[in-house]
């Protein structure tokens, strides 16, 4: 019995390793390699279309000049030239189709030069619904798009070149959990473009010479949040995309400027252009922007996106699409003394339930539609003072810088009570102006007191004007000097 026991077992133990031996070696034997050009196989289409899971298909120089379309519908395939993107190039045959548009997982396409797909935004690459692809090394230029994501993830671009194509060099459309590394995107319509998409990593990719070199928009949080770090470039500088940070101060080297989901961050002194938003806010909140030149941007010079509570000052905003955008429940918000200037649709626009925000002393000059459009209730003076609109016609009988009559803002019920007569220029404080409003009365006289006495907040703005006697501090000595001053 015992004899008969050891036999069956040698024999299952033999039938499983023949088993197994079988399935190795039908394993290697699918993968195969096959060169093009070669009998039966003189385009790329064709060997794909004659591949197997597995193989890997290498692309000869003499291929150069063939012109097709490849569709790459097997999956876990390889296609790689045989010597590199300059010396295998792809044109589409048909340009109202991409270049490769690859339909499977796990496809690998490194080493070519795929462009001439121009029509109707087609691209060099096209990714449609894939996970876990690799491009690499590949020239996408002179294409409706360079490289696009469409609904894929999990995927990886890297040292790829989108040069001169008249969309986006490199786009994401919904498409999230994708690494981009060590690309470059140069004298496209738009250089990199992340849109409705997540969770994405960007490391040492450089964009120069686009209309637009970089872009994040969305609807959601989600769509906001990605990786990318200071070796991303954009025409030489550095772009700062922050999340869920605090109490910082953005670096003077910046070319790009995204906050997301951050709690009182600086943002001043920077010249930001040729993004498609200079400064983007993203559910950010009880932050400063302050003398930022964010002009020249393709969508808006500063955008904020469902972000409140912070303060923007002193900015100029001009040639760009809008000037100064918000949108998405972005409320609460202060912007004084800023310029918007020959934006093409709006100067200033608030959209998509944008309320509460508040618009004083700011300068809105020559644009071709409308100064300011505001679909929401916001307030657009201070009780004494509004903004300067260029194309404001009232008059000023009193001569006193404000109309006599409100100007209303375009898109729902708001107004102007105070339209400035003339651009407003930021004044230095006038000493002992303690309400604003150029003037020294009785009034200043008793805010002083009342500072005096501790029933009033005294903060280093208020005690550079109410210190008139110059002691460094505010006593009843400061309110009688400024009585003698109205008597």
């Amino acid at each position: 019995m015992k004899n008969k026991r050891n036999i069956f077992w040698n024999v299952s133990v033999f039938a499983l390793l023949f088993a197994a031996l079988a399935v190795i070696s039908i394993g290697c034997a699918s993968a195969d390699t096959i060169y093009v050009p070669e009998e039966g196989n003189q385009t790329i289409q064709q060997a794909v279309n004659n591949a197997s899971e597995g193989d890997t298909i290498i692309v000869r120089d003499a291929y150069t000049g063939t012109k097709e379309n490849i569709d790459v519908t097997v999956a876990y395939l390889t296609i790689q030239s045989e010597n590199g993107s300059a010396n295998c190039i792809v044109n589409a045959l048909n340009s109202n189709d991409h270049v490769f548009d690859v339909q499977q997982n796990y496809v690998n396409v490194t080493g070519f030069t795929v462009e001439n797909a121009t029509k109707n935004d087609k691209a060099g690459i096209h990714l449609d619904s894939v996970e876990h692809c690799n491009i690499s090394y590949t020239n996408a230029s002179n294409n409706g798009c360079g490289i696009w994501l469409y609904y894929s993830s999990n995927n990886i671009l890297t040292n790829n070149t989108a040069n001169s194509n008249t969309r986006n060099g490199i786009y994401l459309s919904s498409s999230s959990n994708n690494t981009l590394t060590n690309n470059t995107a140069s004298n496209n319509n738009g250089g990199i473009c992340l849109s409705s998409s997540s969770n994405n990593t960007l490391t040492n990719n450089i964009m120069s010479e686009n209309n637009y070199n970089f872009d994040v928009d969305g609807s959601i949080l989600s769509h906001y949040t990605h990786s990318i770090d200071t070796s991303n470039l954009v025409d030489g500088e550095p772009i700062y995309y922050w999340i869920d940070q605090q109490n910082k101060e953005v670096p003077g080297d910046a070319g790009f400027v995204g906050l997301v989901n951050s709690t009182n961050i600086t943002v001043k002194d920077l010249t930001l252009t040729n993004n498609q938003q200079g400064v983007l806010l993203a559910y950010t909140k009880n932050s400063r922007i302050e003398r930022i030149n964010a002009s020249n941007n393709n969508w808006a010079g500063i955008l904020l996106y469902s972000s409140s509570n912070n303060t923007l000052t002193n900015n100029t905003a001009s040639n760009n699409i809008y000037g100064i955008y918000l949108q998405s429940s972005s409320n609460n918000n202060m912007l004084t003394n800023n310029t918007a200037s020959s934006n093409t649709r709006y100067n200033i626009h608030l959209y998509y339930s944008s309320n509460n925000n508040l618009f004083y002393h700011n300068n809105l000059i020559n644009n071709p539609n409308h100064n300011a459009y505001d679909t929401g209730t916001n307030q657009w003076n201070t009780s004494t003072v509004g903004n300067y609109y260029s194309d404001y016609t009232g008059s000023d009988n009193n001569s006193d810088g404000i109309g006599e009559t409100s100007y209303p803002i375009p898109g729902g019920s708001s107004i102007d009570c105070f339209p400035l007569m003339h651009p407003w220029k930021e004044i230095p404080p006038l000493k002992g102006d303690l309400d604003g409003d150029f003037q020294i009365t009785s009034t200043d006289a008793a805010i002083v007191l009342e500072i005096a006495v501790g029933s009033r907040p005294c903060t280093p703005e208020t005690l550079a004007i109410a210190d008139v006697s110059g002691d460094g501090r505010v006593s009843s000595l400061d309110a009688l000097m400024i009585l003698q001053m109205v008597t």
